[in-house]
């Protein structure tokens, strides 16, 4: 049996029901032959009404048919894909911050080498250094260069998969590429999503921090406001290596042309081992010293890069609904007096990522940049409820 005929089998075995509507047109058509083909011999009878079993029927199922069949095509062309290994441990932390280097060589597939040169990984913020080196005749520049990249942990939790990079507007919409992953690493998804099931809320694709003839190193980020697991062992995908080219129309900007290039239709998957100081991190949390009606903290995390909180204030939804009619200044503004926080030296922190909207259930998240190297000060929290501003400690 050739895989066309098992895949058609499967197809069908899924069918175990026959719609009501159809077996009726089924009757109603072998009754009216019936009279006409009286002479047919009873043989010739079966067949025919065979046959005509299965025009009905394929006449119904051929588009899910053809999905299917279509899926497992584009599926065994994609276990197929050519697939580099590598593997990389920590060399060294670095003198500042909370960065760690990355000991590993460059994995090569059609001449294009790839290597992890440094990693970060906090309950709220995922970032990696990405080292790419090509052939000196590789046609790429910094302004154009891109990949895609997918990371997950020895549990199968999935930190998040950027995909897109070289798509256009149309596969950007109905990405597949994670579909295949997930099927691939037995990683449970909703067949209908669109979208990934991941732990990020953001993610960021290529954007490149050095570069020089043949060598180019991108950073790749993501958030989150439930916290990345504390993993010991991550898979790093890089896939969709390439460039766009763009031609700008000066007279209609937005009949600007633009044309994806892939170098590759390879990928490299990196085995990274987590250092202990990775998945050893303990964040802190912070609350209120005194309750204000209207306002609710709901979670205050303050990490080795960073402080989420997820809030309720109300008013806010007003504020960010009006938004859309304000230019991005004055947005941004009118976001800073709505939430801030000030240390005891008066230093303000402005509410960062004004773009974000309802988290959950009718709370919103903030990010701060106020990091664990800071709690040596007091902390205070500011938000305006009906034109009145309040001023509240943070305590732990």
């Amino acid at each position: 049996m050739d895989e066309l005929d098992k895949t058609l089998r499967s197809i069908f075995a899924e069918e175990n029901k026959i719609p009501e509507q159809f077996t009726r047109t089924i009757q109603k058509t072998m009754k009216n032959e019936k009279k006409q083909i009286n002479n047919i011999k009873h043989l010739k009878w079966i067949n025919v009404v065979a046959i005509l079993l299965i025009v009905v029927l394929m006449g119904v199922m051929t588009p899910n048919i053809y999905a299917q069949i279509k899926w497992n095509i584009e599926y065994k062309e994609f276990e197929n894909r050519p697939i580099e290994y590598g593997m990389a441990s920590i060399k060294q932390a670095m003198e500042e911050g909370y960065e760690e280097n990355i000991d590993m060589e460059y994995v090569y597939h059609a001449n294009i080498g790839v290597r992890l040169e440094s990693l970060m990984i906090t309950d709220e913020f995922f970032s990696m250094n990405v080292d790419f080196v090509f052939p000196k005749e590789t046609p790429i520049h910094t302004e154009s260069f891109s990949y895609d990249y997918a990371v997950y942990d020895e549990d199968k939790n999935v930190y998040g998969i950027f995909e897109g990079g070289l798509a256009d507007r149309k596969d950007r919409m109905k990405p597949q590429y994670w579909k295949k992953l997930y099927q691939e690493e037995n990683i449970a998804y909703a067949k209908k999503d669109i979208f990934p099931s991941q732990i990020a809320d953001s993610v960021v694709g290529a954007k490149v921090i050095t570069s020089k003839e043949g060598n180019i190193i991108a950073q790749a980020s993501m958030t989150t406001p439930i916290a990345f697991p504390k993993s010991k062992k991550l898979y790093i995908r890089i896939f969709n290596i390439g460039y766009t080219m763009f031609e700008y129309n000066e007279e209609n900007p937005h009949m600007s042309l633009s044309e994806q290039f892939k170098l590759t239709e390879g990928e490299w998957k990196l085995e990274i081992e987590v250092p202990e100081s990775f998945y050893q991190r303990e964040s802190i949390s912070l609350k209120l010293k005194e309750q204000v009606e209207g306002f609710e903290l709901k979670n205050l995390r303050v990490t080795e890069t960073g402080t989420n909180i997820i809030f309720k204030l109300n008013g806010f939804l007003d504020l960010v609904m009006a938004g859309r009619d304000m230019d991005s200044e004055e947005f941004k503004q009118k976001m800073d007096e709505a939430i801030y926080i000030t240390d005891e030296r008066g230093k303000r922190y402005s509410y960062l990522n004004h773009e974000n909207g309802t988290y959950k259930d009718g709370t919103y998240q903030a990010k701060f940049d106020i990091n664990k190297k800071d709690l040596d000060k007091k902390f205070y929290i500011h938000f305006t409820i009906n034109n009145v501003k309040h001023k509240v400690e943070l305590i732990d």
